[in-house]
């Protein structure tokens, strides 16, 4: 009897143990490249299946916006959430001073500078070069006015590419969306 206790174990336990090696888990960011291109290519159908002259309209209030990013030949969406009051917009070589919100695809925050809806009074903004920037930033920012409130959808080619990040922190192939809000232009 306690031979047969002990088979029984025996192969109840090889069993555990084949069954757990066999079980792969798949990652949230598995087929990260082709997962990218497929958001920025929905973005797209949004704005050419409802477009309207040279912008979008996504409902009354929000517009969708495309521009071209001539490094890369690759088109930047943008949904224009508020306008703002300044009557200037930055070129390439200014430095700026702005609110930003960076994320995947799926939702996960990888950098910010506010955490709501919208920045607030209690948040701080950053100063950086719009030459100094991923070049999704530069060809848009140019075009925002100081308090303006936008969406960027940036392809990964206009972003960080195949990179990961100096540091490792991005994964590569990313599709971003950035919430920025144009806090003023420093210095033009």
């Amino acid at each position: 009897m306690s031979k047969k206790i002990y088979l029984f174990s025996l192969v109840l336990l090889a069993l555990t143990f084949t069954a757990c090696s066999e079980t792969e888990e798949v990652g949230k960011y598995d087929n990260w490249q082709a997962r990218s291109e497929a958001f920025i290519d929905s973005i797209a159908n949004v704005y050419v299946g409802q477009q309207n002259g040279s912008i979008a309209v996504t409902d009354e209030k929000e517009r969708l916006y495309a521009f071209t990013d001539l490094t890369n030949n690759q088109k930047i969406y943008v949904k224009k959430i508020q306008d703002g009051d300044g009557t200037e917009s930055p070129v390439y070589t200014s430095t700026i001073s702005a609110y930003y919100r960076m994320s995947y695809l799926n939702g996960d925050v990888v950098q910010q500078t506010f955490t709501g809806t919208e920045p607030t009074e209690f948040d701080s903004p950053t100063e950086f070069s719009l030459d100094g920037v991923i070049s999704g930033w530069s060809y848009t920012l140019v075009h925002m006015k100081a308090g303006d409130f936008w969406t960027l959808y940036i392809p990964y080619q206009s972003g960080y590419g195949s990179g990961t990040g100096s540091d490792g922190s991005l994964q590569a192939y990313s599709a971003l969306v950035y919430n920025v809000k144009l806090d003023k232009i420093v210095d033009r």
